[in-house]
């Protein structure tokens, strides 16, 4: 082969990957659904168990720790046997409650401070077992706050302005089944730090399968208000939770607090959203950011340090940017104090 030819071939190789790989970086076809899936795989952990090898201690990622006692499961009311998988996901900094679209908010609106939250769900051959549960799970939180007493929420699926949501309610009856495991300072939805111990965990009992928060209202002894966001630059669709619906989100994000309010109602006349009406606390310190995924291209803005104040109204502008940049302004919410 003459040493023009290979140089024109290699040549023709070298364009050939270039330009796929630029043609996954500009997907025209990517969307903010594809990014919180992307999120959701990443946030995912999976272990294989046996019933057999029961009881057993799982360690998540980020040290949640969940005890399966034998005969927790049942499939149809009847004793679960053999392998089974275990699904969980934790979310224990703001960053991970942004990238995975999530929020800390009470089915009224009024933020919740997290101190950390998850999901959980066992199947067996791709079938989920029964959510109600025939013994606790015992859950270990870490959380080195100082606050020594929190409060578990269920989350789930909400309409709102015809839209599903991602909210938390009250932590339902039978989310327990009556024993509480030695050494758990739990009663009904309330869970108490073991001072004594010094413990940097909060542990806690579930009897049933699902999302649930430990976290508590952050404070609105200053009264509550509705706050305003207009959003200029580029125009878009206000988005429901992970993107299931349009494209634009915002957030505000509490200084110092694990704090994530997602605000999507809608202003009249101009394309923004408002928090819910009058459930904002007045004096709170936090940053909104808005951001947009849509045809492969990205969008944000911030405004740091925001203090909430009666009736506030700001405008955010969104410019075109990457993804990495978005995920690098998400990882700056951990640090934000």
């Amino acid at each position: 082969m003459k040493p023009t030819h290979f140089l024109l071939m290699a040549f023709a190789v070298i364009l050939f990957v270039s330009c796929n790989n630029d043609n996954d970086r500009t997907n025209k076809h990517y969307s903010a659904k594809d990014f919180f899936a992307e999120a959701v795989k990443k946030s995912s952990q999976t272990v294989e168990l046996n019933t057999s090898d029961l009881p057993q201690t799982v360690t998540l990622r980020g040290g949640t720790k969940i005890t399966i006692k034998e005969g927790t499961f049942t499939k149809k009311g009847t004793p679960l046997s053999g392998d089974f998988t275990l699904e969980a996901r934790e979310f224990l900094k703001p960053s991970d409650i942004v990238l995975n679209g999530l929020n800390t908010l009470y089915r009224d609106g009024s933020p919740l401070i997290s101190d950390g939250f998850l999901y959980l769900n066992v199947s067996q051959d791709g079938v989920p077992v029964d959510q109600i549960l025939a013994k606790n799970l015992l859950v270990e939180i870490p959380n080195d706050d100082t606050r020594y007493q929190t409060q578990l929420w269920e989350g789930g699926k909400d309409t709102v302005d015809n839209r599903e949501q991602f909210t938390w309610d009250d932590f339902p009856a039978d989310a327990l089944n009556g024993d509480i495991d030695q050494g758990v300072l739990q009663e009904g939805n309330w869970v108490w730090r073991d001072q004594k111990q010094g413990s940097a965990s909060f542990a806690f009992n579930l009897g049933k399968l699902g999302w649930y928060n430990c976290d508590v209202f952050w404070d609105s002894s200053n009264g509550k208000t509705t706050i305003y966001v207009k959003l200029t630059g580029y125009v878009g669709e206000l988005a429901s939770y992970q993107g299931y619906f349009g494209d634009t989100f915002v957030f505000f994000c509490g200084k110092s607090d694990n704090v994530v309010a997602q605000l999507y109602t809608p202003l009249q006349g101009v394309f923004g959203v408002q928090s819910y009406e009058n459930s904002m606390p007045v004096g709170k310190i936090g940053k909104i950011i808005a951001f947009a995924i849509k045809e492969g291209k990205f969008y944000f803005a911030v405004k740091d340090n925001v203090t909430i104040e009666a009736d506030l109204s700001l405008e955010l502008d969104l410019k075109e940017t990457t993804k990495e940049e978005i995920q690098t302004e998400f990882a700056k919410l951990d640090n934000f104090k």
